[in-house]
């Protein structure tokens, strides 16, 4: 299922489809420029914050079974 950026809100867990490792936390949403800015903490400790377009993100919910950890 892809996701349309109405489908997010701020402060929903998230991960990039190509790494379901990688969970990240929604901090904004850019209707206009249909993106969704997204903030983790890598595996050094340092904050990333990076811009993502909807398609790109899968919601934390719908994966069963997988304990969330830091990257």
């Amino acid at each position: 299922m892809a996701y349309k950026i109405i489908d997010f809100q701020k402060g929903d867990m998230v991960y990039h489809l190509s790494n379901s490792q990688l969970h990240m936390v929604v901090i904004e949403l850019n209707q206009e420029m249909n993106e969704i800015t997204c903030r983790w903490v890598d595996k050094n400790g340092k904050a990333q914050i990076v811009g993502f377009m909807p398609e790109e993100l899968g919601k934390s919910d719908d994966i069963r079974g997988i304990t969330i950890s830091t990257i």
